[in-house]
């Protein structure tokens, strides 16, 4: 049954990969879609620009939180049996299982609501983005639960 229980580091570092991952989605969704405005010829100063990111921060990192870490509990499980049975490179293990959190819960909310709900992953660029903050938040994970685990 111990085996089946999580260390104190895994549980820290998991809330931290989570933290990080949910800052730095709203902050880029922001950006991308503060972009866009740019992009039809709105002017957009640097002082609005921290102010939106600031609300968003504020107003959108409870929902975002929520739904992106559930799809990492999954993936970083299913990354730490992966991890075990191939034995090396455990980080880059939970890079890719970030990675893929964030492209199948993406890809699973643009379908079950039937539209794009994140307007950054509309576009190829935004949607990388996104995953590739997955797959940092995913080495953050491996990085923190490993310092932070006893060496049992």
């Amino acid at each position: 049954m111990k085996k089946f229980i999580p260390s104190i580091g895994t549980i820290f570092g998991f809330v931290l990969s989570c933290l990080f991952l949910t800052f730095f989605l709203v902050v880029t969704s922001t950006q991308f879609a503060l972009g866009a405005l740019i992009d039809i010829g709105v002017d957009i100063s640097f002082a609005t620009r921290l102010q939106t990111t600031i609300h968003d921060l504020q107003s959108m990192s409870p929902l975002v939180g929520i739904i992106f870490s559930l799809g990492l509990l999954i993936a970083f499980t299913v990354g730490n049996y992966i991890s075990r049975l191939v034995g090396i490179l455990p980080a880059v293990v939970f890079a890719l299982a970030g990675f893929a959190s964030i492209a199948v819960t993406t890809k699973g909310l643009n379908s079950v609501l039937d539209i794009t709900v994140i307007v950054a992953t509309r576009q190829w660029d935004g949607y990388l983005a996104f995953c590739l903050i997955g797959a940092l938040s995913g080495y953050v994970f491996q990085r923190l639960s490993a310092r932070f685990s006893p060496t049992a």
